[in-house]
């Protein structure tokens, strides 16, 4: 089993890396700034990099969107305080989703950029690099970011309007529909791609690899 990983896993960077190079040398670049390496180079005996598979980038959301609930949750208790320390402000509702993302951006778009590892890819052995195999930086994790969170959105929203409080203001079935159809987009978009890409990896540039046991 592990002999055939290894081949599959050959034949899908010899793949990748031909595509690539043809097209950057077609263009004139040159491939040792773009850190790109011949296809006929790739050497089997290299470590082991293969994409890391739905059910593992599952279980590492439900660890990261705990935790970014709980950084909501402190986000929203100090924005509470803040404004009772100022007299009552009032608080409008774009300015606090403004304030959310951005805290979700700083956790996320840190991890990414340094190391690129979130807590829940830590505990499951996962990275996030862009396509050419180098770190993220901050206008690409941004872009990341915020697909994600719109495919999170869509996931959970039929469950959210289950809610009175917030059915009363859309039209429910007709909203549900768009998110359970853009969901099952999603998903088809990953169990279609070799290298199991989500929406905001496509978006990005971007791949999750499982990290070797050793590193």
């Amino acid at each position: 089993m592990r002999s055939g990983n290894r081949e599959r896993a050959t034949r899908l960077c010899r793949r990748e890396a031909s595509i690539a190079y043809r097209a950057h040398v077609g263009k004139g670049l040159p491939t040792d700034e773009l850190k790109l390496t011949p296809p006929a180079a790739i050497d089997p005996s290299m470590p082991l990099v293969l994409p890391a598979p739905i059910w593992r980038r599952l279980a590492a959301s439900i660890y990261d969107g705990l935790l970014l609930l709980a950084m909501w949750m402190v986000a929203a208790l100090v924005d509470t305080l803040v404004r009772d320390a100022l007299g009552g402000a009032a608080r409008t509702r774009l300015a606090f989703q403004i304030l959310l993302f951005l805290v979700g951006l700083g956790f996320f778009g840190y991890s990414w950029t340094h190391g690129g590892q979130t807590l829940g890819m830590r505990v499951w052995r996962m990275r996030v690099r862009r396509i050419d195999g180098s770190a993220l930086r901050w206008p690409t994790a941004g872009v990341r970011y915020a697909v994600m969170l719109l495919t999170w959105f869509a996931l959970f929203l039929p469950g959210l309007l289950q809610f009175p409080t917030l059915a009363a203001h859309v039209h429910a079935g007709p909203v549900i529909v768009a998110g359970v159809a853009f969901s099952v987009v999603a998903l088809l978009v990953m169990l279609l791609d070799a290298r199991r890409r989500a929406l905001c990896d496509w978006a990005a540039m971007t791949e999750v690899v499982v990290e070797p046991k050793d590193s």
